[in-house]
């Protein structure tokens, strides 16, 4: 999984069977756990996309401060990873992105509605508002100034969703 996600990341041009080499295995044990480019594309969005929840759980921060830290978290995976983002969303299929998709927002929705409770976050704050901008955020890479606007939209996010 690693190796293939050096190389979807840095949309290098390999052949399906060079990935086995890379990672230090067999043809057979890569065509026994991923028999296309698109399945080991899906496995390697789909350990992404878990990494990034996870890390949005941490037990030692309050939840304010665990979705301060998935927000900007997204932020600086989208920056590190925008080849490995561009190449998975051109092979991955639409519906396991629809999945990751809605991983993220019950994240999001899970720190938000946590957040609420211990009253660091407003009661109005929606999970939806905050998926409109991680999506800008997402789609904006083509923008000259977006990693500081990324950052600086992830910012002013939290203080917007600060309680009163």
């Amino acid at each position: 999984m690693a190796a293939a996600r050096e190389v979807f990341d840095r949309d290098e041009q390999l052949r399906f069977d060079d990935f086995a080499a890379r990672a230090g295995v067999g043809v057979g044990t890569l065509y026994r756990h991923f028999p296309t480019r698109e399945a080991l594309a899906t496995a390697v969005y789909e350990e992404e996309v878990a990494a990034l929840c996870d890390e949005a759980r941490d037990p030692t921060r309050s939840a304010d401060e665990n979705l301060g830290a998935f927000l900007r978290g997204f932020v600086e995976y989208v920056v590190a990873h925008s080849g490995l983002a561009r190449r998975l969303a051109a092979v991955v299929d639409p519906s396991v992105q629809a999945d990751g998709g809605i991983q993220l927002e019950r994240t999001v929705t899970e720190l938000l509605t946590q957040a609420v409770v211990e009253g660091d976050v407003r009661s109005d704050a929606s999970a939806g508002a905050v998926m409109v901008v991680l999506h800008g955020i997402g789609s904006a890479t083509d923008r000259p100034h977006w990693i500081a606007e990324s950052r600086a939209a992830v910012e002013i996010l939290l203080a917007g969703l600060r309680a009163a």
